[in-house]
């Protein structure tokens, strides 16, 4: 698994090299030393997560509005809320477009979270932001199973269903050059959670 995550890490790396994403490259290298340990299981590096994001967030690079600021939120929308960097911070290293999407997709400053329909709410009108939380959802369903409790896997679907889902609709509406990347994570978050649910035995809401 370690091998396969440190291929994948250099692929994007170079990827981002011969599309002259320069920021995209120096918000790899800022996060990947703050992301320096494990995640839950003890066994995957923390940074995959940012990794596997970027990995997917490629694939559909040609529909985004803005490719290298969507790239470079993707490496950065941990480090304020996980590691305590300032977002004045983010702006100064990576403009103001890239902090402002960083602070939308922080969910929680000092201990504080933000309420949770707002923090939704106003990602819809962020074409940054509203993507990458699509698809940072996407991965939190892939690695959750065998890593979070029943309880809480039920209460991630629960939270893609009543606002991220809804979320990615509306924002559609206001970007709609970005129809097809929305699309596309909609229907992979719907599969997911159709997949999890008989995984795990939830009972289907539809």
């Amino acid at each position: 698994m370690i091998q396969n995550y440190e291929k994948l890490r250099i692929a994007i790396q170079y990827w981002q090299v011969g599309r002259g994403f320069h920021n995209a490259l120096r918000a790899m290298n800022f996060a990947s030393k703050k992301h320096i340990g494990f995640r839950k299981d003890n066994v995957t590096p923390e940074f995959q997560h940012q990794v596997s994001q970027a990995n997917y967030a490629r694939t559909l690079i040609k529909d985004f509005k803005y490719p290298e600021e969507t790239m470079t939120t993707i490496w950065l929308h941990d480090v304020c809320e996980d590691y305590g960097v300032s977002n004045q911070e983010i702006v100064n290293l990576f403009g103001r477009r890239v902090g402002h999407s960083v602070e939308l997709m922080t969910n929680q400053i000092s201990g504080i979270k933000k309420p949770t329909a707002s923090y939704y709410h106003e990602m819809q009108f962020d074409p940054i932001a509203s993507l990458n939380k699509g698809i940072d959802r996407i991965h939190n369903h892939q690695s959750m199973q065998g890593v979070f409790t029943r309880e809480k896997q039920s209460a991630y679907i629960s939270e893609t269903e009543e606002y991220i889902l809804p979320m990615l609709k509306e924002a559609r509406k206001n970007f709609p050059e970005q129809e097809s990347a929305y699309q596309n994570i909609r229907q992979v978050l719907l599969t997911q959670i159709d997949l999890i649910r008989v995984i795990s035995g939830f009972p289907n809401n539809n």
